[in-house]
């Protein structure tokens, strides 16, 4: 669903010794004797980097695309160290003095991105998978909080947010009529969609569990897998900038877009393994993901950067999702 996408900001490049001026503070004896951009996401610049003395390499994560997040994403994995399979975490400045960014280093995990190993496994390599992805999910959830909402960079909920019918009716005005989304899906579209949240949206009141963390990029391209002795497993889940206080149902709506989704076995393997880890999900589940898995549609229509195969994308999701509901 991604290959056609570009990037919303500009990939930084760094000469050697403006890579050795980020690392010095926390690792003033080693230098860099090699970097290269890591693979997967298409707004913040992940540089690998390998250096002197030997041992593992090092992700330096510059956060491009909304610094005031950086902070926020050390504390939630700082929270989350102990429950769920993230990177140690050996830096955090708020600004660098090479272009001003927030910055952070931390350890490379060896594995490989989920959207690339997951279609090329049998399936019994599938199941297994599956359930190490529900077991991890349900994990995130476990950390609820008393309110939805926005985080402050200590993870407190500064901005409440409606998480059911109202919130996302309105959101959709919002993206749609104040912003820039019915030009983009276009005014027939954008008419059938408001029409849509305004007869199905009820469906979210139903969910009374308390709100609870969630990653909202819980994607293909941020969950590393490894094969292990016995089975392939969730070894690390990346990126954390867009988190909140939310439902379990904006990260089953996004990981279950296609092609991950799509995938003989995947979907029922990961509720298995939720439930097994001892969470809840309700009957009608999957049709709210589907449900709260627009917003995330809404929301890229209304960034100011966006490219043309992202508004395709859109238009084809939120067609698809309407066209199929009953």
């Amino acid at each position: 669903m991604r290959e056609n996408w570009s990037r919303g900001t500009e990939l930084l490049d760094f000469t050697r010794a403006e890579l050795n001026q980020l690392l010095q503070t926390a690792f003033p004896d080693k230098r860099v004797l090699d970097s290269s951009h890591a693979e997967g996401g298409l707004a913040n610049t992940n540089i690998r980097v390998h250096l002197s003395g030997g041992g593992q390499p090092l992700l330096l994560r510059i956060f491009v695309r909304d610094p005031e997040q950086a902070k926020k994403e050390l504390s939630v994995s700082e929270l989350i160290a102990d429950r769920v399979p993230c990177p140690r975490f050996f830096y955090f400045s708020s600004s660098n003095p090479v272009t001003g960014h927030p910055y952070l280093i931390r350890e490379w995990v060896e594995g490989i991105r989920l959207e690339k190993a997951a279609p090329e496994m049998a399936r019994q390599e599938i199941v297994a998978l599956g359930n190490s992805v529900g077991a991890t999910l349900a994990a995130i959830h476990s950390y609820t909080f008393q309110r939805g909402g926005f985080f402050d960079d200590n993870l407190n909920v500064a901005v409440p947010i409606d998480l059911g019918s109202r919130g996302l009716i309105e959101f959709g005005r919002q993206c749609l009529i104040e912003g820039a989304g019915e030009e983009r899906l276009g005014s027939k579209l954008a008419a059938e969609l408001m029409q849509f949240l305004a007869s199905e949206a009820g469906l979210l009141d139903e969910w009374t569990g308390p709100p609870c963390l969630s990653h909202s990029d819980f994607g293909g391209s941020n969950i590393i897998v490894r094969k292990g002795s016995a089975a392939w497993k969730v070894v690390a889940v990346l990126d954390w900038e867009f988190a909140f206080s939310g439902t379990p149902f904006f990260d089953f709506g996004n990981l279950l877009r296609r092609p991950l989704g799509a995938i003989e076995g995947f979907e029922p393997a990961v509720v298995d393994g939720y439930v097994a880890a001892g969470a809840h999900l309700p009957a009608s589940w999957k049709r709210m993901s589907l449900l709260t898995d627009l917003t995330a549609w809404l929301e890229f229509l209304t960034r100011p950067k966006i490219s043309s195969g992202i508004i395709s994308t859109a238009r084809a999701v939120i067609s698809a999702t309407i066209t199929n509901w009953r």
